[in-house]
């Protein structure tokens, strides 16, 4: 399988655990909309944090697999990166040795060819002669 599509499926399973650890349910990929928490008007006598509740519900379980399959996730594609700069690096450098090696051949043939003729004209020239 393609590295690509393999990341892509994994983060579409990363939203999906998320969206599960949010609603608390399996969704369907699709977000809903959160439902705006409308402000309570605070009583006279009291100052605005007396009366209002701060539930904030503690991060569940999931939520902290998520974050650290984030995290590892994040971790493999650097070091994927990593490989594929290496890689780069390498085989370019094996090519530019092929290169100059191959622009080598390439002009001892060429001198080769250009001493044949040279001997053949002579040899015409004798001939000739």
């Amino acid at each position: 399988m393609n590295i690509e599509a393999e990341i892509r499926t994994l983060k579409l399973r990363v939203d999906a655990l998320e969206a599960t650890a949010r609603t608390g349910r399996v969704t369907s990929g699709r977000r809903k909309r959160a439902r705006r928490r409308r402000m309570t008007i605070p009583a006279q006598n009291c100052t605005p944090l007396e009366d209002t509740q701060l539930d904030t519900p503690a991060p569940p379980a999931d939520l902290t697999t998520i974050t650290e399959l984030r995290a590892e996730l994040s971790q493999d594609v650097s070091a994927l990166n990593d490989e594929i700069g290496g890689f780069r690096r390498q085989s370019n450098d094996h090519f530019s040795k092929l290169r100059g090696q191959i622009q080598d051949q390439h002009h001892s043939v060429h001198r080769r060819l250009s001493d044949l003729a040279q001997v053949i004209e002579r040899l015409a020239k004798k001939l000739d002669a």
